[in-house]
């Protein structure tokens, strides 16, 4: 009786869950001709529906648009007129030289398994994590121009992620379940007399 009850109770509980695959997606507008210098990128994934309690992250994609380039093709051979960048990133490869940029899309891609203990930086003076993409939904991304003329629209950051619902029962299993508990209190009550 009791493995009966409880293997009922453990399908009502497993019936409701139900699961999604979704492409959370942040995007930041440059549109303008970059100057030299290094800047941060903030992506905030809660502002687009991201819940580290229900999203587990399968992969991570980062994508700048250097869709259109000034490039001086005259003075190609003048190194000083070369674009050079450098990515710097806690999520992908560290730092990531690129040169003599073309116009198109560069892309990173990395897959990941959420770790909630994984810090992609710590606060050096208290110890405390201030980057963690599963637990609070945030990255920061940084770029440097050291060279050349370079044109970008958009930096998009984008997470592809597993969510799991658990919705409330709804009123038909809880009628179902108060139907048989009922019932299970009555035999029960109806043995105790015999």
């Amino acid at each position: 009786m009791n493995k009966l009850r409880s293997a009922f109770f453990a399908l009502a509980c497993i019936l409701p869950l139900s699961s999604q695959a979704l492409i959370i997606t942040d995007v930041i507008s440059v549109n303008k001709t970059l100057d030299l210098g290094s800047r941060v990128f903030d992506f905030d994934l809660t502002k687009h529906g991201y819940n580290h309690l229900t999203d587990s992250i399968n992969f991570v994609e980062l994508s700048y648009d250097f869709s259109k380039t000034i490039d001086d093709f005259d003075d190609y051979d003048d190194p000083s007129t070369v674009e050079t960048i450098q990515f710097n990133s806690y999520i992908f490869d560290g730092r990531t030289n690129y040169y003599d940029i073309n116009p198109e899309v560069i892309t990173q891609r990395t897959s990941w398994r959420k770790d909630e203990t994984y810090c992609q930086r710590e606060n050096y003076d208290n110890g405390e994590c201030e980057l963690n993409l599963d637990l609070f939904g945030k990255a920061e991304e940084f770029l440097s121009v050291y060279n050349g003329k370079l044109w970008l629209g958009d930096v998009t950051f984008s997470v592809d992620v597993t969510r799991t619902e658990v919705p409330e029962p709804s009123s038909i299993i809880l009628v179902m379940m108060g139907i048989l508990a009922i019932g299970f209190a009555k035999i029960r009550s109806a043995a105790r007399q015999i």
